[in-house]
């Protein structure tokens, strides 16, 4: 008998299941949900050569959406309460209504409330901040209510841009969203935000030291506990001095300028 679904259980977070977004698309996505720090993709049938690695195991059919929003809770970092539109709102700091979209993330990752707990350590108001790979847009949009002037969002994911802007739009707040990475904006920032996966951030890492300014900070995540030195050198190497606070599995790395 032929199973409903295939569920790929895989080795990575969701932020690294983002970059194989499309490829998973096409091959009959169903749903994506992070399970104890690892991300599992529920697809319509099991491919002989998936994108990730991982074990496949057949699952059950079922309504996968209303599945993945019954375990989708609020997530309150510091101030500021991250919730979906159908959640009850706090009745003190900041709420943040986000849209959720399964592949993007919805502030409940540790690289993200390690990222979000950083900004709200900043004095961020007045100040200029750029987030790249912005997905939804939690972090952007947090900055915003944090008091910054402009923010700016940038994602190679064209549905990540369409999903950042419109949550944008849901919490009436003004950022700019711009398709394309570090590289895509010109000037330099205040605060340079990249919670990206440790590769990404290594290969950008050139293009983050130049939108950062000189009196500037990066605040970047994605990267596990074991891989900071990884990070801390490609930083180091484009001219940003890293320290890295670790967490439960990822880090956070605060950069400057060296020179």
């Amino acid at each position: 008998m032929t199973p409903a679904a295939w569920a790929l259980r895989t080795r990575v977070s969701l932020e690294e299941t983002n970059l194989h977004l499309a490829s998973l698309a096409e091959a009959g996505l169903l749903g994506i949900v992070e399970e104890h720090g690892m991300a599992t993709v529920y697809l319509t049938h099991r491919l002989d050569d998936p994108p990730l690695p991982g074990q496949w195991e057949a699952v059950e059919d079922k309504d996968w959406n209303a599945a993945w929003r019954a375990d989708l809770h609020p997530v309150r970092v510091g101030a500021i309460t991250i919730v979906a539109p159908w959640h009850e709102r706090p009745g003190d700091g900041l709420a943040l209504v986000i849209e959720p979209a399964q592949a993007f993330g919805t502030g409940h990752h540790e690289t993200t409330t390690g990222c979000l707990t950083s900004l709200q350590a900043l004095n961020l108001t007045g100040s200029t901040v750029l987030d790249v790979g912005t997905g939804t847009g939690v972090l952007a949009l947090a900055a915003k209510q944090l008091g910054a002037q402009r923010v700016v969002g940038v994602d190679v994911d064209l549905l990540a841009v369409e999903a950042a802007a419109a949550n944008a739009a849901a919490n009436g707040l003004d950022i700019e969203v711009y398709p394309g990475s570090a590289d895509a904006v010109s000037g330099r920032f205040d605060v340079v935000v990249a919670n990206l996966d440790t590769a990404t951030l290594s290969s950008v890492a050139g293009d983050l030291a130049q939108r950062v300014g000189r009196e500037g900070i990066l605040v970047a995540s994605g990267v596990s506990n074991e891989r900071v030195s990884e990070a801390v050198t490609a930083l180091a190497a484009a001219g940003l001095a890293a320290d890295a606070t670790l967490g439960r599995e990822w880090a956070v790395l605060a950069g400057s300028h060296t020179r």
